[in-house]
């Protein structure tokens, strides 16, 4: 009887070591399980950020680009008006010019005739 009791306690001790063992192994791949699934989502927050940042940058960019067009639009706008005011005043100064030679004529030949 003794031997039974003997043969009991050491499988019962084996069976506990495997236990602990197994138990040990299980706790460990979840463990890991965890961790592995908290790098991934780690990468996909940051790979989402990065996304996230890349497209606010390109939007920046386009705003820029579209606010430079605006200005650029609105300059040549404003040199065109200027372009075309000066040109009227050089019509006006030519017209002027010409209306003063002709009074000039007019006058020098008025001034043989007496």
């Amino acid at each position: 009887m003794l031997g039974y009791i003997i043969v009991a306690v050491v499988v019962s001790v084996v069976t506990a070591g495997l236990t602990h063992m197994i138990t040990v192994n299980n706790l460990r791949k979840d463990a890991d399980s965890k961790i592995g699934n908290a790098d991934s989502k780690a990468r996909e927050i940051i790979d989402d950020a990065l996304k996230t940042a890349e497209t606010k940058k390109k939007e920046a960019l386009l705003e820029v680009k579209e606010e430079s067009i605006r200005t650029k639009n609105e300059l040549e706008k404003e040199s065109k008006e200027r372009r075309a005011e000066l040109q009227r005043y050089e019509k006006r100064v030519l017209s002027k010019k010409k209306l003063l030679i002709s009074v000039q004529k007019q006058l020098s030949r008025e001034k043989l005739a007496l």
